[in-house]
């Protein structure tokens, strides 16, 4: 069946809704996706320190692309497919390759969203003035508790012994543009599993634009990497170009993203702060935020790591949309990690 630009009642009702915003596509075996289209802009009118041309986001191994589509809602395996769908429970207890895999099945340009689409959504966000809140405190937001969606445990708000709600389920506020029609979910619920990134010995390795069918062997050393500030487990990290003090492997290294330091001389390059890795701050000429980004970056500077984003149910003001959670074994999944699908063709 074909993927994309088949009218029916359901895609057609979905764009009268939402005024084009939002479609429905389709994958190999017909099952419906619940999409947002995101138009490509420029590096330049989010930031000027962020250089100029279009965000990598949309850039596949090296041709632009004039859109990108992301999942509504965090992703529900049905099938071996990764589905975005309204009012379902999430899927969890996916780890890397699995997320991946249920993703690319979908077929042509369907992807596990990857971390240059994260940050290009999230520096929209902030450039707008608006970062959503979300099911950042079991069942409800940490920071408006009176906002609340239905939990899939059936337990009440702030209870402890669960969390998880039904995607999309939350208010607008919970929407990255602050309306029914936006991206549902990005801040808590489940963290996301993201692709195009991970960390080797604390080094950065990521493909230097949105080329999501790259080899993981051929993903670049950016020639950065996430020292700690002291050897163990206390500390926080600090973006250098060599590992001096490792984290070992429990708890982790953190500090509020915004925070973030660098060692002293270091250029940070704008690409790190497209890629929502190292906060604007630290560019040079860079000014003070018109709003703080919300969210905490978590490493081990040991072994791989593979990133998750926006938190979780329990985070609270931890979680957010520059939320960076590096410390995750390529095998690790949990309750609390989930997904979303992307297409880009």
């Amino acid at each position: 069946m074909p993927t994309i630009f088949t009218k029916d009642s359901l895609r057609a009702a979905v764009e009268a809704a939402t005024g084009g915003k939002a479609t429905v596509l389709y994958d190999d075996k017909g099952y419906p996706s619940y999409m947002y289209r995101i138009s490509k802009f420029n590096l330049q009118d989010i930031d000027p320190l962020l250089g100029n041309g279009v965000h990598p986001a949309f850039v596949s191994n090296g041709v632009e692309k004039s859109e990108l589509l992301v999942g509504m809602y965090q992703a529900r395996i049905h099938d071996g497919r990764a589905c975005s769908y309204p009012g379902v429970d999430p899927s969890t207890y996916v780890n890397y390759d699995a997320a991946r895999n249920v993703c690319k099945a979908k077929g042509a340009g369907w992807h596990l969203m990857t971390n240059w689409e994260w940050a290009a959504i999230a520096l929209w966000c902030l450039k707008n003035g608006f970062q959503p809140r979300g099911n950042t405190n079991y069942g409800r937001a940490h920071d408006a508790t009176f906002e609340t969606a239905t939990r899939t445990d059936k337990k009440n708000p702030g209870d402890t012994s669960g969390g998880r709600t039904l995607t999309g389920a939350g208010p607008a506020s919970w929407r990255h543009d602050g309306t029914p029609s936006g991206i549902a979910d990005l801040v808590g619920n489940v963290s996301e599993i993201v692709d195009g990134l991970k960390l080797v010995d604390g080094k950065i390795y990521m493909p230097n634009d949105n080329n999501f069918d790259m080899a993981e062997a051929d993903w670049p050393n950016t020639g950065f990497a996430f020292d700690n500030t002291v050897d163990g487990a206390a500390g926080a990290p600090i973006l250098s170009n060599a590992v001096t003090k490792s984290t070992g492997e429990t708890p982790y290294s953190s500090l509020t993203w915004k925070d973030l330091t660098a060692k002293a001389g270091l250029a940070v390059t704008s690409k790190l702060a497209a890629a929502g890795i190292a906060p604007l701050s630290l560019l040079e000429g860079a000014g003070a935020y018109e709003e703080a980004p919300r969210g905490t970056l978590y490493m081990r500077n040991v072994g791989e790591r593979v990133p998750y984003r926006g938190g979780d149910w329990g985070n609270g003001s931890g979680a957010g949309l520059f939320y960076l959670y590096l410390g995750g074994l390529r095998s690790g999944s949990n309750d609390g990690i989930g997904f979303r699908p992307a297409f880009l063709l």
